[in-house]
């Protein structure tokens, strides 16, 4: 043989086992997972569990903790109706915060209980010695008739700006579920 044959020959392997010589320089070779047959099942039921525990946070967890943090209980309300409009659009949610008596204020827009559920409106005018307020939706022609201050369930949470803290669209699942339960 040569010596221009036996530099052209590959290298004998560098340890203990010929396959080593066979793998080329840079290939990757996959490593065999050792993992049980029941891993994958076991890993995709704990996502779902978790899932689950997130979800029930946000449902139920979620209004007790806006009731605790803005001292109501309606944290939340769905706008039903055009009412309120441009400032606030059938379904979007809003957030109630609660209020004395003496802070409310003309201008401000209140969340209060009727004979026909709740109504959001801003308040027009405001007779302390009565104890009696009147709203007004800002999309109406008319007045609403005078309700007493006590009725008052709370404020709509305000921006920095002064606009209510509004979430579109969202109110409607509210409004679903409402019109659900009454049929």
């Amino acid at each position: 043989m040569s010596d221009e044959q036996k530099t052209k020959e590959t290298p004998p392997a560098a340890g203990p086992s010929s396959k080593t010589a066979a793998i080329e320089r840079g290939t990757v070779v996959p490593k065999i997972s050792k993992r049980k047959w029941w891993y994958r099942p076991l890993r995709v039921l704990r996502g779902l569990v978790i899932y689950v525990v997130i979800v029930a946070v946000l449902i139920w967890g979620m209004p007790i903790a806006l009731s605790k943090a803005l001292h109501t209980n309606t944290p939340m309300a769905a706008i039903t109706s055009g009412s309120m409009w441009p400032v606030l659009k059938v379904g979007d949610l809003i957030f109630v915060q609660g209020v004395k008596p003496d802070e409310l204020k003309v201008g401000d827009i209140v969340v209060y209980e009727n004979e026909r559920g709740y109504t959001i409106h801003r308040i027009i005018e405001i007779d302390p010695a009565k104890g009696m307020l009147t709203t007004q939706g800002d999309a109406n022609n008319v007045s609403d008739k005078p309700i007493k201050i006590t009725d008052v369930v709370g404020r709509a949470l305000t921006w920095g700006s002064g606009k209510p803290v509004r979430i579109p669209r969202l109110g409607f699942i509210s409004i679903g579920v409402a019109k659900k339960l009454s049929h």
